[in-house]
């Protein structure tokens, strides 16, 4: 029995005794008081300032030095105590220069210039005025959507940021800035290089903490991201410690949405304006960010299957759209349209009727399909790939369906869309199951109640084997969303439901 399956988605630092002592003085950060570094048995007292990166912290007894508020940051010159250089592993201490805010900018110009560059060539050129002549024949600008801010449109115009919401520590940016000079539109190395992961591998453990104030009612949209991760992964949150140097501190004095990528060695924060940024799919995407990822649409292989359109982005956001060089990792993954960390078509366009995405011709079908509201299959297996989760599993499960042994549990199947059971064998006892005849019939899919969670009713069209079926969306409710992250329908046209489908 051959099947297609149809989806239809509601969405409805510390404290400690001792202090370090500057001048003779105890420094004070955060109204509070750090703990002496102790070389040879004794505190560490500095007779002048010292220009410490505060970003990435030098580590003497595996205790961060933090110093100044806001330090100022010295190229390979190294960290001095009583005018002799902090020796560590037999090698003096010397710190990473700062990546300046106008540099960051006037540099992000030439990117953007550079990706203009990228699509202007002729056949570029032909191809895309082909697709936006196809899409414009299909869309009418009359026609009116709901649109739902996403945290790209609450993060306009913040030049700060990394493919539109990642911050960056000084040592990324460099990396990130560094063209490959045998090919300038590319950065020479890749982004994973410097990027930290969570520990220990195999079972990641992340601490976290709210920022003093953050609202009541938020904390469980947090809470319930983070369940959705520890879920389907084998990473694992708990409340920070005074004693956890890294940590992730959730901060809703944010002047938008935005996640570090990776570990930072020290607290690092992850912001959300109240109350644009307080959902679900949004905590979870730049929690996604803190894991290590980046966006789909920035992978090395992205020109096979979309278009962009330099044209309708906003000047100066075209450095967004850059390409990860060709020694980043896809960890053997799909290229997946529908992931939840894959820019929405119209992502920093000018025209929002028009999108700065196409996808080419051999994919047009998931033209409407990009970004989603949750993690797909693919997003959490790359999760678990990126930390190892199912190394540690004494066997791999014999998974039917497409399922893999499940990141969060061994003992179990991960399953793709539309399956269930411990090897993936069954339906979901709640699938609405219609057996498609010869003639014409009507299928009626309805939701009902008060939505105050993600919801998702499953709809499973069976053919005979060797038919195929044909269906017509005929109607879909009152409204129409510019995006799937509030209501939507999905559609997956084969057996294989691992990669998202057209919705």
């Amino acid at each position: 029995m051959l099947s297609s399956l149809f989806l239809l988605s509601l969405i409805a630092s510390s404290s400690l005794a001792d202090s370090l002592l500057v001048n003779d003085e105890p420094v004070i950060m955060n109204d509070e008081v750090f703990k002496p570094v102790i070389l040879n048995d004794e505190p560490v007292i500095l007779n002048e300032e010292p220009k410490v990166v505060n970003d990435e912290p030098v580590m003497v007894d595996d205790e961060p030095v933090i110093l100044n508020d806001q330090p100022e940051i010295v190229t390979d010159e190294p960290v001095l105590v009583d005018d002799e250089p902090v020796i560590l592993n037999d090698e003096p201490v010397i710190l990473n220069d700062e990546v300046n805010k106008d540099d960051v900018e006037s540099i992000e110009k030439e990117m953007s210039r550079e990706v203009e560059e990228e699509f202007s060539d002729k056949e570029h050129q032909d191809e895309l005025s082909l697709l936006k002549k196809q899409f414009a024949s299909a869309h009418s600008d009359n026609e009116t959507y709901i649109s739902i801010p996403t945290e790209l449109d609450i993060n306009t115009n913040h030049t700060e940021l990394f493919e539109g919401d990642i911050d960056l520590s000084p040592e990324q940016w460099k990396v990130a800035l560094d063209s490959d000079p045998k090919n300038p539109l590319r950065r020479r190395q890749a982004l994973s290089s410097v990027t930290s992961m969570w520990q220990p591998m195999g079972a990641p453990v992340i601490p976290y903490t709210f920022q003093p104030g953050f609202p009541a009612q938020y904390q469980q949209v947090v809470r319930d991201a983070i369940a959705f991760w520890e879920q389907r992964t084998c990473a694992k949150f708990r409340l920070a410690t005074p004693s956890d140097a890294s940590a992730i501190v959730f901060n809703h004095n944010a002047n938008g949405c935005s996640s570090s990528v990776g570990r930072r060695t020290q607290r690092q924060q992850l912001n959300l304006q109240a109350p644009g940024c307080m959902t679900v799919t949004i905590v979870a995407h730049e929690l996604s960010h803190a894991f290590g990822t980046l966006h789909v649409q920035s992978r090395v292989d992205r020109d096979t299957y979309v278009q962009i359109d330099t044209t309708n982005i906003q000047k100066g956001m075209e450095h967004n759209f850059r390409m990860e060089p060709t020694g980043y990792s896809t960890y053997g993954l799909p290229y997946e349209f529908g992931s939840m960390q894959h820019y929405f078509p119209y992502a920093f366009a000018v025209n929002q009727q028009r999108p700065t995405i196409y996808a080419r011709p051999a994919y047009q079908r998931f033209q409407g399909s990009m970004d989603g509201p949750r993690a797909t299959f693919w997003d959490t297996v790359l999760i678990n790939k990126m930390y190892k989760c199912t190394d540690k599993c004494p066997r791999q499960m014999a998974c039917q369906n497409g399922g893999v042994t499940d990141g969060a549990n061994c003992n179990k199947c991960f399953c793709p869309r539309g399956w269930t059971g411990t090897n993936c064998e069954r339906r979901p006892s709640d699938a609405q199951i219609t057996n498609v005849a010869a003639t014409a019939q009507t299928v009626k899919v309805e939701m009902t109640g008060a939505f105050s969670a993600f919801q998702e009713k499953l709809v499973v069209l069976q053919a005979p084997a060797g038919k195929r079926i044909e269906a017509t969306v005929k109607s879909f409710g009152p409204y129409r969303f510019s995006m799937c992250r509030s209501v939507g329908l999905e559609i997956i046209p084969t057996t294989d439901t691992r990669t998202s489908g057209l919705r």
